[in-house]
């Protein structure tokens, strides 16, 4: 009775464990390239945010600048962002002179070109609380 006792047991413990083995789906995990907090990253000049800031950089230039006629946004060149507390942006764009006088109340993007161009260096930084942006740097210089 003992061997048939001991047999049973056995024979349960077995069928208990080959019926625990259940196949494990594992998912497959891929390395993306993340902006990492602090961290320069490099950006799409095309991006919107990008785009905005340096439009808003470009107003700042036109308010500073003792030039007579208004600058436009021809194209951002390169960008790059950095998130911390704020959104900040180094942006590198070619600005084109206009035929628009700063004395005249007038829609810069309506106005004419000159060939006068201008590569500039940008650095704003974004408030993603109050949406403003400030212009933290900006140096330009005639373009070749």
């Amino acid at each position: 009775m003992e061997v048939r006792l001991l047999l049973l047991v056995s024979s349960l413990s077995v069928f208990h464990f080959s019926g625990a083995e259940q196949l494990v789906q594992e998912d497959i995990i891929v390395a993306r390239q993340v902006e990492l907090l602090g961290g320069w990253t490099l950006a799409s000049p095309e991006r919107e945010d990008v785009q905005e800031a340096a439009e808003e950089a470009v107003e700042v230039f036109n308010s500073k600048s003792k030039a007579k006629k208004y600058f436009r946004l021809l194209n951002v060149t390169s960008a790059s962002t950095q998130v911390t507390n704020k959104m900040n942006y180094k942006i590198e764009a070619t600005l084109g002179k206009t035929k628009c006088s700063k004395s005249d109340d007038t829609i810069i993007k309506a106005c004419g070109m000159t060939k006068k161009q201008l590569a500039c260096k940008f650095e704003v930084s974004l408030d993603l609380m109050t949406d403003d942006h400030e212009v933290q740097k900006m140096s330009c210089r005639r373009s070749a």
